[in-house]
């Protein structure tokens, strides 16, 4: 059996949580009318996505919920889920078990679910199209909607017939198609649209770009001109500075050169000044010591001849006189340096001086004395008669002592003379030699001086070239050019390179003039512009792909439904003709003879020729009659598409008891290939349910049920 079990809780009656299982191929719900039958058919209904709330019997979500009683409170939700057998892949999903369930909630809000797991509406509308299950078709029949068939239009009546075929898949698709078709239409309407709003502007930013792109190009064959014409002047720079380097090292050599011959005839010359200067101190010194000596001989002269004197004068007067004055003059000697001594004890310094002045005094008065030869005088200041008597005198020894000193510093003198001539010869020998010595100092001194100035000159150059750098650097800077990455662009040290005429350097600079005069005209680069022409043109190419895409887009829509179209009208015109012939044989075995045919013209049309009757119009037959014909087309229906259950609901009500039996009959034949779900109050059609479920409803006003199964039923 495809069908398994109904779950419901909640939903309108049905307070509590109900469970109706189908384990036969004819199962049948019978009670009194209100006790709630037919909220089972509008469970399945609803579970099975109806959305118009008057097949349900309601006016809103909230109607379907357990409203409430004395006895038993609301709910807040009402849930039904329908669960099938799907072991033979019937449903195209990968489950054993297909449970398809549906919410709803006090607000009205829905929730749908495809084996506990939240789907949307169209995802159940697909799988139940895909299944032929569907709300218009034949899987629901009530009493009210078998009638319907006859009841609608012909255009009506196909979409009711197709459905029931198992067209409703492509239906969908072919309908979702032409929506799509539809929207695509507008969609490429408006893309359209927007491509012819935004083509004159593109185009407008287009030249404004192409000037900026043309500008592009100029400032690139000027950075290209500029990088050469400043390679051109810092090679020549550097060929100027090269120059000049190697000129200035060339005078480098030279003023070294010349500094060391300088400095070595500088050198010799203090040398030569140093030994002069030496010369002179010695000569001096032999002066000064010839000076000395000479002074000291003059001395010992004069001393000579003052001894001679006093002898002479001695030698005058008696020789006791003699002796006795130099014993006075010992004797006073004594004296005198007895008192120095007594001098020195002495601690007040008035008493020193006075002591010392008289000291002074007395040996001046000596002094004198002996000058004037007034020997009698010194003879006084003493006592002559403590005076030992001496045989010789003094004098006569000190003359001998003089005149050997005398001898000594002649000989000095004389030997001071003789170096004194050595060392003044040798002086007007190097006096010769100074000035040639002088002459050799100055041309190497001004040798070196004018190398100095070459030097300067070549300086000079080189703070010339630093301007020039220093301007060619500026301009550099002023078109945005970095000296020290152009200049690493080439070998600073490439002396090979070879400068170009003047003629070629001229003409770059010319080239590069025009060119920046070019650049000036067009003006600054906008990168407004630049970036809504990008914007705009990758707009433009998105909505021209996308016209393009839309457009193949119609095409392949126009093609599905042209094909959609074509099988839906194929399989339905083969589907058609079956359920005719089957129409055919269950109106003559409803009727006991007679006709009925299905023509299909801008929709189905149902001609029947009822047996006994020239009625053809449907409207003019009984109610019997026509409940007769839509089972008849029901069942004809069901043997050409089977579906995998089918739900009637008190559709054999109008039949009389004849017509009952005929109508179970075909149903037992029809329940070998189809399962039905019957609300009946007919007894015959009891009689061939498997099982009977009652419903009933208490003083709650909750629906309840009990079964039966009749097949273990004792008879």
């Amino acid at each position: 059996m495809r069908l398994k079990k109904l779950d419901r809780s909640g939903f309108k009656s049905f307070a509590h949580k109900t469970a109706l299982e189908f384990p036969t191929a004819v199962s049948a719900i019978v009670g009194p009318n209100g006790s709630g039958k037919s909220n089972v058919v509008d469970s399945v209904r609803w579970v099975l996505g109806e959305q118009g709330f008057k097949n349900l019997r309601s006016k809103s979500g909230a109607d379907l919920i357990w409203a409430g009683s004395a006895a038993k409170p609301s709910q807040g939700k009402a849930s039904v889920s329908l669960h099938f057998d799907n072991r033979d892949g019937f449903f195209p999903v990968d489950f054993d078990e297909v449970v398809i369930g549906r919410k709803v909630y006090r607000d009205g809000a829905n929730e749908y679910y495809l084996n506990d797991s939240q789907v949307r509406l169209k995802d159940i509308t697909e799988l139940l199209a895909r299944s032929k299950l569907g709300l218009r078709g034949n899987s629901i029949v009530n009493q009210g909607s078998a009638d319907e068939i006859l009841k609608a239009d012909p255009a009506e009546r196909q979409g009711i017939l197709e459905e029931a075929l198992g067209l409703r898949e492509f239906q969908l698709k072919k309908s979702e198609a032409e929506s799509k078709l539809s929207e695509t239409g507008a969609n490429l309407e408006q893309t359209a649209n927007l491509i012819n709003e935004i083509s004159p502007r593109l185009r407008s930013l287009k030249r404004q770009v192409e000037k900026f792109q043309k500008r592009e190009i100029l400032v690139t064959d000027l950075n290209n001109l500029e990088n050469e014409f400043f390679k051109i002047k810092i090679r020549e720079i550097y060929s100027q500075r090269n120059d000049n380097q190697k000129a200035r090292e060339e005078v480098d050599a030279r003023i070294t050169t010349a500094k060391e011959n300088f400095e070595t005839n500088e050198k010799l010359f203090e040398e030569q000044i140093t030994k002069f200067s030496k010369a002179g101190e010695k000569n001096g010194q032999f002066e000064t010591s010839l000076e000395k000596l000479n002074t000291e001989r003059h001395d010992i002269t004069r001393e000579l001849g003052r001894i001679e004197g006093i002898i002479e004068s001695a030698k005058r007067n008696n020789a006791k006189n003699i002796k006795t004055l130099e014993a006075v003059l010992a004797i006073k000697i004594k004296y005198w340096a007895k008192r120095l001594d007594a001098v020195s004890q002495l601690a007040d310094a008035v008493a020193i001086k006075e002591t010392i002045k008289n000291l002074a005094g007395e040996i001046g008065t000596v002094s004198d004395c002996l000058e004037k030869n007034d020997i009698s005088k010194i003879l006084s200041l003493v006592d002559l008669a403590d005076i030992e008597e001496k045989n010789e005198s003094p004098y006569e020894k000190d003359k001998e002592n003089f005149k050997l000193k005398f001898a000594r510093i002649d000989e000095q003198i004389n030997q001071n003379k003789k170096a004194l001539s050595k060392i003044r010869s040798e002086e007007m020998e190097w006096r010769g030699k100074y000035s040639v010595f002088q002459k050799d100092l100055e041309m190497a001194r001004r040798e070196y001086m004018l190398a100095q100035e070459a030097a300067q000159r070549f300086n000079l150059e080189e703070e010339k070239i630093k301007l020039k750098e220093a301007d060619l650097k500026s301009e550099l800077w002023g078109s945005g050019k970095d000296y020290e990455e152009l200049t690493a662009t080439f070998a600073t040290a490439d002396t090979k390179f070879v400068l170009p005429e003047t003629e070629y350097l001229s003409g770059l600079e010319n080239k590069i003039i025009k060119l920046r005069r070019e650049i000036a005209e067009i003006g600054g680069f906008d990168e407004e512009i630049m970036r809504e022409y990008e914007e705009t043109d990758k707009r433009h190419v998105f909505l021209t792909t996308e016209f393009s895409d839309l457009t193949s887009a119609v095409g392949s829509l126009k093609s599905l439904i042209e094909n959609l179209t074509g099988r839906i009208n194929s399989d339905f015109k083969m589907g058609l003709a079956k359920i005719n012939d089957e129409f055919e044989h269950y109106f003559k075995l409803m009727f006991g003879g007679g006709s009925a045919k299905l023509e299909n013209e801008s929709g189905v049309t149902i001609n029947v020729n009822v047996p006994r009757k020239r009625i053809r119009d449907l409207a003019a037959l009984s109610g019997g009659e026509r409940a007769l014909i839509s089972i008849a087309l029901l069942f004809a229906i069901v043997s050409v598409s089977r579906p995998p259950f089918l739900v009637l609901d008190e559709i054999d009500a109008a039949l009389d008891e004849a017509n009952a039996a005929q109508f179970a009959k075909v149903l037992k034949d029809l329940a070998e290939k189809t399962q039905f779900v019957l609300i009946t109050h007919n007894r015959s059609t009891m009689e061939i349910a498997n099982v009977l479920y009652g419903v009933t409803m208490g003083d709650d006003g909750v629906s309840k049920l009990f079964s039966l199964k009749l097949e273990d039923a004792v008879v």
